[in-house]
């Protein structure tokens, strides 16, 4: 890393004013209900593998989603920004990430309402279990909510011991960092498997289920640290081309930063910010660990969709998961060539799943398809685009200042927010 020169001071930036704390508690972070879709993707292909769906069915779906969405992962969204709130403060991006409202001087009173709306959130989500025991919510959600806070635990713990102690760059590749990446993709099987199992009872498909768990976690860990390296440009400058790196110890971000490392040093065409620049769109060493766990990934849901279809032999399977990792490698490697290798792809893992007998090769293809799909989208985004409000941020945040508004009056709303309504940095945390 010849090339990036390092600096040791950066000051948060002076963007726009940070969230309000009443918009903060009613939607933790808004722009990431987008993660929501993964629910009603498992559960629809589950469908698709079933053929199977009842109105019950449906409704506890949608139960499901509400609870997981809107009281589970914020209360875990909640628990992460209180262990991080320090740190936050001293991002350089700190108000326009949307995390617990500062300054440093009210945390004491932030914490506390943030923990008390915590412990509201996972009671309501016990009343919906009590109160409807016709959907028979009570192992789904309990899933769920055990899920999501095991694999936070370990993600809290890691984080602990493994960050806040260097301000290198890039940030010493540690077993910690390692195992925090690693974990990182727990909460996309926990989504996942929460839709895949509404539709499908795993326990009686247990090789789908490992294979799907596969799938997911390693395209969570492709997901997370696909974006952590490109929240680790906030910390650096284009100068003449260049990047430029700066960090403190105290802002404990290493688990980003140990990412730049895979980074272009230099940035192509004519970019000034480095909100603008997409650079896992650029060619990347394939041994990045987005592009690991992409491959990883492939492999698996091509196992996947082949299960989907019905049981096969170890052979058809071996071979499923060989011919989904090499496309997704060649995806991978094809830098500004993906839209079109991985239509190319997609027909590959096609005719391989007609050779090997699969009764259902449009099925048996979707899961390396909606894989590949949105390693596509994460890989071509830059900040800016991450940053602006998508449609579930800004339904959110409208149905919290709608709520707000109702509930402790118009007047009263807007001298707690001291705005007409929620505001834009309210819409994409």
């Amino acid at each position: 890393m010849t090339e990036i020169m390092l600096l040791r001071a950066a000051a948060p930036s002076a963007g726009r004013r940070s969230r309000t704390m009443l918009g903060y508690l009613l939607m933790p972070r808004p722009k990431d209900l987008v993660k929501g879709l993964l629910i009603p993707t498992t559960y629809v292909l589950g469908l698709l593998s079933a053929g199977d769906v009842t109105g019950t069915s449906l409704l506890r779906a949608g139960v499901v989603l509400l609870a997981v969405e809107l009281l589970i992962y914020p209360a875990r969204y909640q628990w992460n920004d209180i262990r991080g709130f320090a740190a936050d403060q001293q991002h350089p991006a700190s108000n326009d990430r949307g995390r617990l409202p500062g300054p440093l001087s009210s945390a004491r009173a932030h914490v506390f309402a943030s923990c008390a709306v915590i412990v509201a959130r996972l009671a309501v989500t016990g009343v919906l279990i009590v109160s409807l025991p016709g959907l028979d919510l009570g192992p789904i959600l309990g899933f769920a909510t055990l899920g999501v806070f095991g694999v936070a635990i370990v993600y809290e713990m890691l984080r602990s011991v493994s960050t806040g102690r260097s301000g290198d760059i890039p940030a010493p590749l540690s077993t910690g960092i390692v195992l925090l990446w690693l974990t990182a993709g727990g909460g996309y099987v926990v989504r996942g498997i929460t839709g895949l199992a509404l539709a499908v009872e795993l326990t009686a498909r247990p090789t789908l289920a490992v294979a799907a768990a596969i799938t997911l976690w390693a395209y969570g860990i492709a997901f997370v640290t696909g974006r952590w390296a490109m929240e680790a440009t906030a910390f650096a400058s284009a100068v003449d081309g260049r990047v430029v790196w700066h960090a403190r110890a105290g802002q404990a971000r290493e688990h980003l930063l140990a990412l730049v490392r895979w980074l272009p040093t230099r940035v192509s065409g004519q970019i000034d910010d480095l909100k603008d620049w997409a650079p896992l769109r650029e060619s990347t060493s394939q041994v990045a660990p987005w592009h690991l766990a992409a491959i990883t990934a492939g492999g698996a849901a091509a196992v996947t969709g082949r299960l989907l279809c019905g049981p096969c032999t170890v052979g058809d399977g071996v071979a499923a998961t060989v011919v989904g990792a090499v496309t997704t490698a060649v995806v991978t490697a094809g830098a500004r060539w993906r839209p079109p290798l991985i239509l190319l792809g997609a027909a590959g893992v096609a005719v391989s799943m007609v050779l090997m007998g699969s009764p259902r090769p449009g099925l048996a293809v979707l899961p390396w398809l909606l894989l590949m799909g949105a390693y596509l989208f994460f890989s071509t985004r830059t900040m800016r685009r991450f940053e602006r409000p998508n449609a579930l941020g800004a339904i959110a945040a409208g149905i919290g200042s709608a709520v707000g508004r109702f509930v402790v009056g118009r007047a009263t709303w807007e001298a707690m927010t001291g705005q007409q309504g929620v505001s834009v940095t309210d819409a994409h945390a």
